[in-house]
């Protein structure tokens, strides 16, 4: 079981606003935009987008369950299911993309407006683990600015990420750096030292690029920062 230190009222505000963003920059794709490489490997726009749309109806069903009292899955079916769903919906045409994204967006943000202060603090299962249902707010604002920029569109990239965004998430992300490092390895990061052992690499530039890079968009991150050293390979983050 773990507690939460996240910004509970920041998040639930921006998530609106995140989403209306990300909305308005699928309005303006075509059918073969969506069949165009995103940021991330094997994945096209059109799974990006899926994959927000699914993300959505997953915090929903958490909610529900916690102010109905009944345990829900994130993804009923596991992570098989859920790949399937996404690579099934990544094959949809631009107006019905959009209409699940504009749906389930509208889902989210009801579901939240329904919490109240002692809900939020009800546990959910999230697949890495249970958390604070506040996490679903959390979680779902961060996954929505983030895979913005996955759609790899220059309308709206890693400067686009509101100073908010980036000022609430980085120092969290910034806190779990260490755990991610190859053993006895540390990176210089600005000011701060992250990891133990040598230093093998620092790390100098906006805070956008600096949370870009550890959250895995080297690309994205790369022509923003100043770096000496060989840059560690991180997992996968979460």
């Amino acid at each position: 079981m773990t507690t939460s230190t996240y910004d509970l009222p920041a998040a639930v505000a921006n998530v609106p606003l995140a989403q209306e963003r990300f909305a308005g920059t699928l309005a303006t794709l075509t059918d073969s935009d969506l069949r165009e490489p995103s940021v991330l490997p094997g994945w096209t726009r059109g799974h990006v987008i899926a994959h927000v749309a699914r993300g959505a109806e997953a915090m929903v069903r958490l909610i529900d369950g916690v102010l109905t009292q009944r345990p829900a899955e994130a993804y009923p079916g596991g992570p098989a299911v859920r790949d399937a769903e996404i690579e099934l919906g990544a094959q949809s045409g631009a107006n019905e993309l959009m209409d699940e994204v504009y749906e389930t967006n509208l889902k989210i943000v009801y579901a939240f407006a329904r919490m109240t202060a002692p809900t939020w603090g009800r546990q959910v299962q999230f697949p890495t683990g249970a958390y604070p249902a506040n996490r679903c707010a959390w979680s779902r604002w961060r996954e929505v600015e983030i895979h913005h920029v996955d759609l790899g569109l220059d309308v709206y990239t890693i400067e686009s990420w509101p100073d908010e965004f980036v000022a609430c998430h980085l120092p969290h992300e910034l806190a779990k750096l260490p755990g991610r490092l190859p053993p006895g390895t540390a990176v210089q990061v600005g000011p701060s030292r992250f990891g133990t052992g040598e230093v093998v690499a620092t790390i100098d530039g906006p805070d956008s690029a600096v949370l870009a890079w550890v959250l895995g968009r080297v690309g994205l991150a790369a022509p923003a920062l100043a770096t000496t050293g060989n840059l560690p390979e991180l997992p996968p983050w979460s």
